[in-house]
């Protein structure tokens, strides 16, 4: 599915919320990607596009041998969200070297089981999974066929 704004983005919860029902996805499973997805679309859309006059978010996600797969490629400038210094969530805000920025690519780290940047022929790519839950990772596990 491509985006071109942020608006658009509750047509991927669509599709991710249809895909999940014909696999019989977990609530809990589904929260989680698509929670991730909206932080780092957000912060795609919010830095990665100055001065670029079409932005384009391409997101592909699936559903294969039970994990949830979602691929995030856009045509912005060169940014690695996965080496991101952690912020210091353990420390009071005035004591951290970095008050804000960085909790949403924190929190994607948490809630995934994999987290992967690359760039390659001027986009970047991005892509995370997540393991479904166990009672549903028989149901969950499939054929690939699940592309969005």
């Amino acid at each position: 599915m491509i985006l071109h704004s942020r608006d658009e983005f509750s047509n991927l919860v669509s599709a991710i919320d249809s895909i999940a029902e014909q696999r019989d996805v977990a609530p809990s499973v589904v929260f989680k990607i698509t929670l991730a997805l909206d932080e780092l679309v957000s912060n795609i859309f919010d830095y990665a596009f100055p001065g670029i006059p079409e932005p384009q978010i391409d997101v592909v996600v699936c559903v294969d041998n039970g994990v949830f797969f979602a691929k995030i490629i856009d045509n912005g400038i060169p940014f690695d969200m996965s080496k991101l210094q952690e912020p210091e969530v353990d420390k009071p805000l005035e004591e951290r070297k970095r008050a804000v920025g960085g909790l949403g690519v924190f929190l994607v780290r948490r809630l995934m089981d994999s987290f992967t940047y690359y760039r390659y022929a001027g986009r970047n790519y991005a892509m995370i999974c997540t393991k479904l839950d166990s009672e549903n990772s028989e149901k969950g596990a499939g054929d690939g066929n699940d592309y969005h």
